[in-house]
């Protein structure tokens, strides 16, 4: 859209405007309360939107699994288990060495 445009429909708008609110006051009245109204429930409901996702957001943090006393004690278990499982498994050692020296070679 050129600005020429732009401006002759803010012009034309404007002359519109003040024929109705010279002709008829009572309309151009209502037409602002109308505007007014819809601006008014637009930004209720963006409100409401904004407070529905901060509302699940809270939820979600609510929900999440929060850390407890006894995580060490079961992540210690769990790699008990897993060392035991490879030591278990002659092949899985194999790989899990071969891992290792992968990663001690890209680490240095």
């Amino acid at each position: 859209m050129k600005l020429s445009g732009l401006l002759l429909g803010g012009i034309v708008g404007a002359a519109a405007t003040m024929y109705v609110s010279r002709k008829r006051p009572d309309m151009a009245a209502r037409a602002s309360g109308a505007v007014a109204d819809m601006c008014a429930a637009a930004a209720g409901k963006a409100f409401s939107m904004m407070a529905g996702r901060a509302r699940m957001n809270s939820e979600a943090m609510k929900s999440a699994p929060k850390p407890s006393a006894d995580t060490a004690a079961t992540s210690a278990a769990a790699w008990e288990r897993i060392e035991s499982f490879i030591e278990s498994d002659p092949s899985v050692k194999r790989e899990v060495d071969k891992i290792k020296a992968e990663k001690s070679a890209v680490a240095h």
